[in-house]
């Protein structure tokens, strides 16, 4: 059975990174809190380099732990960066029209 996604709108303060640098600190993030946590559904979906904001997606029993690897950054490409977590969604569209709408 396939899982339901989730998609979890964040904004980046501090430092800018690129896409790259922001999954390369989850992804040790995410090793250090839990080291068999299935890493197939998460991926970067999108980032907006000006707003410093974006979407990563992940399985839907996977939220809580993400959340709290994404919590506990405190560097992101070698600058003092860290996550505020915006929301949680279930489609993209709605995300984006939730939590990455111009204000």
């Amino acid at each position: 059975m396939r899982q339901r996604r989730r998609y979890i709108a964040f904004e980046l303060v501090g430092k800018g990174a690129s896409e790259g640098d922001i999954m390369r600190a989850i992804s040790f993030s995410l090793h250090t809190h839990n080291p068999a946590f299935d890493r197939r559904m998460l991926k970067l979906v999108f980032h907006d380099v000006s707003s410093r904001r974006g979407l990563l997606r992940c399985g839907h029993r996977q939220v809580d732990e993400l959340k709290a690897a994404m919590a506990s950054i405190t560097k992101i490409g070698g600058g003092e960066a860290s996550f505020v977590i915006l929301g949680v969604s279930g489609t993209i569209r709605a995300a984006k029209r939730k939590f990455l709408a111009p204000a």
